[in-house]
């Protein structure tokens, strides 16, 4: 778009003239993913021989993508012709025919391949593509944190390609991260890739001008926003953006801070505090203090995808001597939450006591009765709260001991995606519970005074055995790496 010029699609007018595309368009399609709320309409006529279009298959920032049948070749492509809007333009036109020139040296597993480019009769351009069957992974979103790395660690290794060619993707968002038939993760769209030291041939003329904004909102460098030249570290800050997007299933323009790097260090429940940390250091809002380049990037990450690698059971269960050490730690934190409840309750039960009893500041919801004595409805029961107190520190310093052992050991092994065996006994126990409560009830309705009244004593055992269980499932969930929000049965 030229200053003062109108987008033919929606006629948003850009005062500046430095957007290359409508930003309202641009947006739309951010919110709404490719080829969101797209009409197909009716087939380009490409005018190639042997080439035949069959169904559209998503909208870019720069056209239209199909696939297609090479019939001379036997194989199914991808074909990307030019928006009629974008066509009209000479500096797209040339930035189209430059991409496919880029695009024809790049020969990576990591990037998608051209065939060939060509016009048609309508003067649209269009590129003939590798098809990557696969789609992409903006309707997947959030991925499991081991594929997300996975996939991060990829996009690295082709980008530290492509850099070293001295070109930059400048557009890597989830609609351009395409998954192969082999699982692997491809970049597609250097639609806006720009070699870092230009130097267009005489034909081309200048492709773009030096301050032009190129890239999709919430993944574009914050220099890249303010209209710097191309640098690698603007596709550094984009992969730090992508992954955080890949973890949370939340767009960074949805995000309070607009994209704004993670602290250092700072976890949320989808983004452990390791991952987070290379992702603040990846999208630092000065380019200097970021990562310094796409092969740093993905070695760091791929030390992370290492850790969170799927691993059969039998590699992660503790071995029998430490699933004893386990269980010892589970039964204190069981005794100790039993007591902190016994507690509890005791605290709440309403009592009466002599008026000397009846401390100021200790027993609350007090009433004086008509034989002297005082009712009290709460009070502060030393013994029990000084001994729940005991029991809690008691259990909190066996299990920072176990956890010292386990990290000196190796024995913590990540495994988010593995659901806690324990987690179904934890269940079973409480509808047992739930079971025998009932039973309780009927036996005292039905004047079975010897089953009621051994029934709660036979529950308070369960009712501790099954703190057990709890408490064994949420150190294997530590050990693992696994959140308790997962595990809705627990």
């Amino acid at each position: 778009m030229t200053a003062g010029s109108a987008c033919p699609r929606c006629g948003t007018v850009d005062a500046s003239g430095r957007l290359s595309v409508c930003p309202r368009c641009l947006l739309a399609e951010v919110v709404g993913g490719a080829g969101a709320g797209a009409v197909p309409g009716a087939l380009p006529n490409l005018g190639a021989d042997g080439l035949v279009l069959e169904a559209e298959l998503g909208r870019g920032g720069m056209g239209r993508v199909f696939r297609a049948r090479d019939e001379r070749l036997w194989r199914a492509v991808a074909v990307k012709v030019l928006r009629p809007e974008s066509a009209a333009n000479p500096d797209f036109r040339a930035r189209f025919a430059r991409e496919a020139r880029l695009l024809a040296q790049l020969e990576h597993p990591g990037i998608v391949a051209v065939h060939d480019f060509g016009t048609t009769p309508a003067g649209d351009g269009y590129l003939v593509m590798q098809l990557v069957s696969g789609g992409s992974i903006a309707g997947r979103l959030p991925l499991p944190i081991a594929e997300a790395l996975a996939i991060a660690v990829e996009l690295c290794a082709a980008l530290a390609y492509a850099h070293g060619r001295g070109i930059i993707h400048r557009d890597i968002k989830p609609e351009n991260v395409l998954i192969g038939d082999d699982g692997r993760a491809r970049l597609s769209d250097f639609g806006i890739a720009r070699l870092v030291n230009p130097t267009p041939t005489p034909e081309d003329g200048p492709l773009t001008r030096p301050s032009m904004v190129l890239g999709t909102p919430g993944y574009m460098a914050p220099e890249a926003r303010a209209g710097a030249r191309p640098d690698p570290r603007m596709d550094i800050y984009a992969v730090g953006a992508l992954l955080r997007h890949m973890l949370t299933g939340r767009h960074p323009d949805a995000d309070a801070d607009f994209g704004l790097p993670i602290s250092a260090g700072a976890a949320t429940p989808h983004v452990p505090a390791a991952i987070a940390a290379v992702i603040a250091r990846a999208t630092a809002v000065d380019p200097a203090r970021r990562t310094a380049d796409a092969k740093t990037l993905g070695d760091d990450l791929a030390a992370l995808a290492a850790q969170y690698k799927a691993t059969p059971r039998a590699a992660l269960d503790l071995p029998p001597e430490e699933r004893v050490w386990r269980g010892a730690v589970a039964l204190l934190a069981a005794v100790a939450t039993a007591v902190a409840l016994y507690a509890a309750l005791v605290s709440l039960t309403p009592r009466t006591m002599a008026a000397d009893d009846a401390i100021p500041f200790t027993a609350f919801g007090s009433e004086t009765l008509a034989n002297g004595r005082v009712l009290t409805r709460a009070r502060f029961e030393v013994w029990p709260t000084l001994g729940a107190a005991v029991a809690i520190a008691i259990a909190l310093a066996a299990y920072g001991l176990l956890r010292r052992h386990w990290r000196a050991a190796g024995l913590e092994r990540p495994a988010p995606d593995r659901p806690l065996a324990g987690s179904r006994r934890v269940l079973r126990f409480g509808i047992g519970l739930f079971a025998l409560f009932l039973l309780g009830e009927l036996a005292r309705r039905q004047g079975a005074v010897a089953v009621a009244t051994y029934i709660p004593v036979v529950g308070g055992c369960l009712e501790l055995i099954m703190l057990y269980r709890f408490w064994d499932a949420a150190l294997e969930a530590r050990q693992t790496s696994r959140s308790l929000t997962r595990e809705p049965l627990l």
